[in-house]
């Protein structure tokens, strides 16, 4: 496993303590809280940066186990610097675009590099239900947010036209611009019908102002109601099993009664057929069930055509499972010691996909791992 992929998978599961100013989180951002969870309990480090093996990782920095971390950062002489229980691993630095500080910034976040991310909607019908996930924050406050799409794809817009907002200095003092790639659209899991029609609209009114790949997350539908978001300008989709053994029942109750396992595979295989090859993906999360069963959930979403994407669950304040642990991270590197066969067998390739999270690939060690 190349030296990258072991250091990306280590930190995914253990965090990063991280006390310096611009580093620290001590809530969940306020701004764009409708899609306050993983990425937004973490920071997008840049690891090595301006070398040749530079890569980013969303690592966690606000989690309830992070005094069990080993890792640290620190500015040390000017520099930032990722330490494991007090030595220098790698050099390592963190920037924000202009625009998160400006009202566009309430409705677009940039994750990884190059990646505009958004939410619809931070209501959940399962969570109405006392059914949600167990892991997910996504109802966290009080206020319950919908955006209109017209204004999601206005900020856009700007942020497209405006070389200023995209501007950013980083821990290290260099300049830089934001040149965004893709746009990453998650929800908040509504009727069926209204979901799709949120997604459409939205993707109508980003395609109207952008040219920009459009990668949206929804629980499985049917073959015409995919025609519906590929008309409307989706490219890539994500059905997100998150669990594959019997788990499913404890962790993701209200899902698991409305689409058991096998409607997302089917949902998944379907997706294929539609958005083609390496434009179809689904997430499942270590740690929520044995090794073995997540490698199963792997080979099930490889063998129907869609991308495996297994990801280090990070347990969250105000979640369920905020006691759960994290990983471990022999659990993980088995995990994605096998998964890299998996695709390879499968003539997959996630850098083939051109939009959302396999294509930011900040929370998985994706490229890390093929480009042994």
């Amino acid at each position: 496993m190349h030296k990258n992929a072991e250091i990306k998978i280590e930190l995914l599961c253990h965090g990063i303590k991280a006390n310096e100013e611009g580093v620290s989180l001590k809530a969940y951002p306020t701004r764009g809280k409708s899609r306050a969870g993983v990425a937004g309990s973490g920071r997008n480090f840049i690891v090595n940066p301006g070398q040749r093996e530079e890569f980013v990782v969303n690592a966690g920095v606000l989690q309830p186990f992070l005094e069990r971390s080993p890792f640290e950062f620190r500015k040390i002489d000017g520099k930032g610097w990722i330490l494991r229980n007090g030595a220098k691993v790698c050099r390592a630095t963190v920037f924000e675009p202009k625009w998160h500080s400006t009202k566009a910034g309430e409705l677009i976040r940039l994750h990884g590099r190059s990646s505009l991310a958004l939410a619809l909607t931070n209501a959940c019908r399962f969570k109405a239900e006392r059914a949600g996930c167990k892991f997910c924050i996504i109802d966290i406050g009080k206020e319950t947010v919908t955006h209109k799409p017209e204004d999601l794809a206005m900020a856009i817009k700007e942020i497209l036209n405006n070389a200023e907002l995209r501007k950013f200095v980083d821990l290290d003092g260099f300049e830089g611009i934001v040149e965004p790639e893709d746009v990453n659209i998650n929800s908040g899991t509504l009727d069926e019908n209204a979901l799709v029609k949120l997604y459409a609209k939205t993707a109508e009114c980003i395609k109207a102002v952008s040219d920009l790949p459009i990668g949206i997350e929804i629980t499985p539908i049917g073959k015409e109601d995919m025609l519906k978001l590929k008309n409307a300008g989706v490219d890539s989709i994500y059905i997100n099993i998150e669990a594959f053994s019997d788990s499913r029942k404890s962790m993701i109750p209200g899902k698991d009664r409305a689409y058991p396992r096998e409607k997302y595979l089917e949902a998944l295989e379907n997706a294929v057929e539609i958005f083609g090859e390496n434009q179809s993906a689904s997430w499942i999360l270590i740690g929520l069930e044995p090794a073995e069963e997540t490698i199963k959930g792997c080979e099930a979403i490889a063998e129907v055509g869609a991308i495996p994407l297994p990801r280090a669950f990070r347990p969250l304040f105000g979640s369920e499972l905020e006691t759960l642990p994290p990983p471990s991270v022999e659990d993980a590197k088995r995990i994605y010691s096998e998964w890299l066969k998996i695709v390879k067998n499968c003539d997959l390739d996630p850098r083939k996909t051109i939009a959302g999270c396999a294509k930011c690939g900040s929370c998985f060690p994706i490229r890390e791992l093929l480009s042994d």
